[in-house]
């Protein structure tokens, strides 16, 4: 797979790259029914929601075949290399199953802004760390045809604004502790509420600011989400959030 011209530019400019219909139906399938049949063997203990919701639903899945060929046996993992070079990115050994379920009444607001791996409480990020890395794959499981569905919401734009800003100021400063919610930067207006299928794709920047919107809609949003690490990522290096393409050489 090579990016055309217009998908560069989308990446460049936005963030992200969505790409309709990348997974197979029957790799969609067969994770949805795995973790549709987590959920009917185990529940979801109330205790246990908002850890999961920080971490990941159905965690004995997230390392299992039908989850993992979400990326390692669909084009998803041609799009990745494409992007950030032909056998430069680590094979995820986990994923994040992202649930969110209908939330009647709820404000149709924007959704909190964040970018991944902070230290947070529920997490498992310890204060004084910031747990980046390169790039964020996300498969969509079902579909979101409206907005405030539990949509997946970007700030196109966004990752040039937090990378101008790291480029003179140190993250670790900025971000690794508990009680700094975010870098003080404007974040570009409107935030996009993404309108997916099932079998829809993205790949994003580490730092597109995302959030999600709240899900007045009938039906559970299905998601899996892996964070995709270059080789020559390190987890010391943080001066690479200043420089934005850095491990990005389809971009080039």
């Amino acid at each position: 797979m090579a990016l055309s011209a217009g998908d560069k530019r989308t990446l460049e400019d936005t963030g992200y790259l969505l790409v309709p219909g990348l997974i197979p139906p029957d790799r969609a399938r067969t994770a949805l029914a795995a973790i549709n049949a987590s959920l009917g063997r185990s529940g979801l203990p109330p205790d246990e929601l908002p850890r999961m919701e920080a971490l990941t639903f159905c965690p004995e899945l997230v390392g299992e075949a039908a989850i993992l060929d979400l990326y390692r046996a669909t084009p998803l993992v041609d799009l990745a290399e494409a992007a950030l070079g032909a056998g430069a990115v680590r094979e995820p050994r986990d994923a994040q199953i992202a649930l969110r379920f209908p939330t009647p009444g709820a404000d149709q607001v924007d959704p909190r802004p964040h970018i991944d791996g902070l230290p947070r409480a529920l997490n498992g990020v310890a204060a004084g760390t910031l747990y980046h890395f390169t790039a964020l794959a996300a498969v969509f499981l079902s579909d979101v045809d409206e907005p405030f569905a539990g949509n997946f919401t970007v700030w196109p734009g966004s990752h040039r604004a937090l990378a101008d800003y790291f480029a003179t100021n140190d993250a670790i400063n900025t971000l690794a502790r508990p009680e700094v919610p975010f870098p003080p930067v404007a974040l570009p207006e409107p935030p996009r509420q993404l309108i997916v299928k099932a079998g829809d794709a993205l790949l994003a920047h580490y730092l597109l600011v995302h959030g999600v919107s709240a899900n007045l809609s009938p039906n559970i949003r299905y998601a899996v989400f892996f964070r995709l690490f270059h080789g020559e990522h390190a987890p010391d290096a943080i001066a690479a959030l200043g420089d934005l393409w850095r491990h990005w050489p389809g971009l080039r």
